[in-house]
Formats: C-alpha cells, sequence, structure tokens
C-alpha cells in the first residue's frame, strides 16, 4: 500500500551535481524518478533503491510527457550550464529553452507542478542590489538561455516556482571544480596558492544543501507561484579566497566581468527557508581528489 500522503517528484537532470546532493535530502514520503542523460561523468550513477532512474534525453518529448503524466511535480535541473553553452551552442539551446518550454507546456496541460532552478547570474552586471524586479542582464549565454527559460515557462505555465541560484558551492557525489568557490576549497587543501582573476567582483553564495532545502519546500509549498532568488550570503570573491586559504595572489585581470550583490528577503519570508551552510563550514565536507581532472569540469564534455 502506498504511503500516506505521498507525492510522485520528477526530478530532471537528478544524476547531476545539484542533483545528486538533493536526492541525499529528500523527503521518506516522496516516490521520486530520475531522468538524466549522464553526458558529463555521471555514467556510472546508481540512485538509491528507492529512486527510479531513467536513462534519457529531456529533449525527447514522448518519453518528458510521459514521465511528466506519471508525477506530481517536476523539480527541472537539467541544462547545458556555464561555458558549456558556447562551446556546444546548438544543443544548449535545445536542452536549456526549447525543452524546458516543452516541459512547462506539458506540466500545464497535465496539471502538474514546475520547480525550475535559474541562476542569480541573470542579473550580469549591477551596481546596485538586485531584487526580483530587477531587470535581468545577461552577459552570457547560459545566462540568456536562463532569462529565456523563465519566459517559456511564465508564458506557458501558473503553478510554477522559479528560483534564482547564487553561484552553488559545496560537495557533492557528482563533484564540479569549475565552480569558483569548490576550486578555492580544493586547492585550500593540497596547500596550493588560490589565484583570484580581479576579486572586487560581488558574487551571492548558495550551498547546494541549502538550495536542495530549498527545492523540496518549493515542491510542497505548492500555493507558491512567483520567481524567488535563492541566495544565502554576498561576499566579495577576494574575501571569500581569504577566508578559505592565507595563500592567496590576486591577478591583475578579469576574464568575467559579472558581480551583483542580490537581495534574499523574500525567500526568507514567502518560503520560510534560511541558509544553514556557509564557506568555512563547506570546507569540512571537502576531501582531497585530482581535482584537475576532466570528469570534474563540465565543459569538457561534447553535448552534441
Amino acid at each position: 500500500m502506498e504511503e500516506e500522503n505521498s507525492k510522485r517528484v520528477l526530478i530532471t537532470g537528478g544524476a547531476g551535481y545539484v542533483g545528486q546532493v538533493l536526492l541525499g535530502e529528500i523527503p521518506k514520503n516522496w516516490k521520486t524518478t530520475v531522468i538524466d542523460n549522464v553526458y558529463v561523468g555521471n555514467d556510472n550513477f546508481i540512485p538509491n533503491e528507492n529512486v527510479e532512474f531513467v536513462k534519457g534525453d529531456i529533449r525527447d518529448k514522448t518519453l518528458m510527457k510521459d514521465l511528466i503524466q506519471k508525477n506530481d511535480a517536476v523539480i527541472h535541473l537539467a541544462g547545458i550550464v556555464g561555458d558549456s553553452c558556447p562551446i556546444n551552442p546548438k544543443s544548449a539551446e535545445e536542452v536549456n529553452v526549447d525543452a524546458t518550454e516543452n516541459i512547462a507546456k506539458f506540466c500545464n496541460d497535465l496539471k502538474k507542478r514546475l520547480v525550475f532552478m535559474s541562476t542569480c547570474s541573470v542579473y550580469g552586471f549591477n551596481d546596485n542590489t538586485c531584487n526580483e524586479k530587477t531587470e535581468p542582464n545577461p552577459l552570457n549565454a547560459y545566462s540568456h538561455h536562463k532569462v529565456l527559460g523563465e519566459k517559456v515557462i511564465k508564458d506557458n505555465l501558473d503553478n510554477c516556482l522559479i528560483f534564482r541560484m547564487g553561484t552553488v558551492y559545496g560537495w557533492s557525489p557528482k563533484m564540479r571544480f569549475d565552480l569558483g568557490i569548490n576550486l578555492f576549497i580544493e586547492k585550500s587543501l593540497w596547500d596550493e596558492k588560490i589565484q583570484v582573476f580581479g576579486g572586487n567582483q560581488w558574487r551571492p553564495l548558495t550551498h547546494v544543501k541549502d538550495a536542495s532545502r530549498a527545492l523540496i519546500m518549493g515542491v510542497e509549498k505548492s500555493d507558491l507561484n512567483t520567481t524567488l532568488n535563492l541566495v544565502g550570503e554576498n561576499h566579495l570573491i577576494l574575501n571569500i579566497a581569504k577566508k578559505i586559504s592565507n595563500n592567496v595572489e590576486v591577478v591583475d585581470y578579469k576574464d568575467d566581468n559579472r558581480s551583483y550583490k542580490v537581495d534574499n528577503s523574500r525567500i526568507l519570508n514567502e518560503l520560510n527557508w534560511s541558509p544553514k551552510m556557509d564557506v568555512l563550514s563547506a570546507k569540512n565536507e571537502f576531501k582531497k581528489v585530482e581535482y584537475q581532472k576532466d570528469v570534474y569540469y563540465n565543459k569538457r564534455w561534447n553535448y552534441n
């Protein structure tokens, strides 16, 4: 007999960096299905016995409609991220925009809830503290795709919650070191110098466990249909590096012009979420690995 008040939840990209942490946090009454194409070195993904795993591509409309039909809600994490977008432009737009639009339409037609993970990098560069009403200013292909993804969801679906996640960090079974804070922490474990390019850029930070809790709360609070900044705290990049290590070198060159501070008051009040992790507590989770390996860098994989 099914557990009372059970909820069926589909997680796209559930074998990825955020997804595998989320799977460790899901409530016992959830019946969870993961769809993931395991392109990025996670083809050894084996979820626990309570999770159904479908190896597939979210661009497969027939498959997605069938999976969404069988579930009460969708957490949409799957995407081609960061520097992988300009390297794989056609696939990136198909996955990040077109497939997202199809998912939103299916959720609307089948009356399912959608929780979507967007990014605070949609704010690009801004001298003022950004809130959810701040006009997006995407400076790269990935953040531009996320702006478009948000739009196609809102154009097609009312029962949705969109999170704009800050710069994510923290340990995951599917680890990534193409995320700046994670690379800083890992280098500190090896007593290696941390190079900071510029350093005076602001970043909103979100620990992956805190992000996972918000995603779960977003599914459960089904009457909250809006866009929320999912951010723990704002820091200057140089200050973060100095918190992590005493061995920091500032390089007078910036390969990334994004700089933005983000207000998180609405998520604190409307979702009743608050961060539990910070950079120093995250450092205790890390272990020494050969962080230079391709498996830890999404942009080194071919998505075509």
